[in-house]
């Protein structure tokens, strides 16, 4: 669906800046940009290898509570509740009472990094989570991985775009933004 892309430069653990706050970046795993007969494309990797997404984001918000009171300039709580109201359009105080909104953190600034990347090269971003299974492949985590993701695409509202490679797409701040969960 990208016209056969043509990746051009690739960069592991690339710092993708999502807010102005202090330590606002998105480590992704891997980032490659490109261009297709559609224009510029950005592909943001997560890539998982026996292990579980972080948090939450009930958790990681009462944990940013927690922080604030021990350092008032600590801005944690500022972020997520951020980047609830952005992609969520809740309150982060209203995630305990909205429990199909209690998705992953990493999956929300995944998200929110990725887009501000796309921002900056071509409003077009391809963000594959890509699951490795080792030897000591655990199936448990990786069910436990597969129903995040499902709860976070059903959350933000992504619609299915090809059923075949089950590609979900959905439009942010005029980035396109495609997600795909790959084992």
């Amino acid at each position: 669906g990208f016209s056969n892309p043509k990746f051009e430069y690739a960069e592991i653990e690339h710092r993708s800046p999502f807010d102005k706050y202090k330590g606002g970046t998105r480590m992704q795993d891997l980032v490659i940009w490109g261009e297709s007969k559609k224009g510029r494309i950005l592909a943001c990797i997560e890539a998982k290898v026996d292990e579980e997404f972080n948090e939450l984001l009930n958790k990681a918000y009462d944990n940013a509570k927690q922080d604030k009171i021990k350092d008032p300039n600590s801005n944690k709580q500022n972020r997520i509740e951020k980047l609830c109201d952005t992609y969520l359009n809740v309150s982060a105080e209203s995630i305990n009472s909205e429990p199909e909104n209690n998705i992953r953190y990493q999956l929300l600034y995944y998200l929110a990094g990725s887009i501000c990347e796309a921002k900056e090269y071509g409003n077009v971003v391809f963000m594959p989570i890509m699951v490795f299974k080792t030897d000591e492949y655990n199936e448990t985590i990786g069910e436990m991985n597969r129903k995040d993701y499902d709860r976070f695409i059903k959350a933000l509202r992504f619609e299915m775009c090809n059923k075949e490679k089950e590609i979900y797409k959905r439009t942010f701040e005029n980035v396109d933004v495609y997600i795909s969960y790959i084992e």
